[in-house]
């Protein structure tokens, strides 16, 4: 289980609920498709990704679990790759945003 938690200030747009939870979707997504690029599918026995985002006083919260499974070890360090594909989705998050805030 990898769970993180990191804080960066990039001030918001307005932004609904639907939009946080879709953009909590696509981070999931996001996290996903990194993950199948660097580790191979077959090695992959359980997958479970979820990106929680939380809007609080104006500060939007992001916590990011990935719990996974592998039939036979890839010789890659899992932890690493772990931490790398959240902080994939969680640039990728902070990319939507900025774009959000020019509109």
């Amino acid at each position: 289980m990898n769970e993180m938690t990191r804080i960066t200030d990039i001030g918001l747009p307005d932004i609904s609920e639907e939009e946080i939870e879709q953009l909590a979707e696509e981070c999931e997504v996001q996290i996903t498709k990194y993950l199948v690029n660097k580790i191979p599918e077959k090695s992959i026995e359980n997958l479970f990704i979820n990106c929680t985002l939380s809007l609080l006083d104006n500060q939007l919260d992001v916590d990011v679990d990935i719990e996974i499974d592998q039939t036979f070890d890839t010789g890659q360090s899992l932890k690493d790759l772990l931490q790398e594909a959240t902080d994939c989705g969680i640039e990728w998050l902070e990319n939507q945003l900025m774009e959000m805030k020019k509109k």
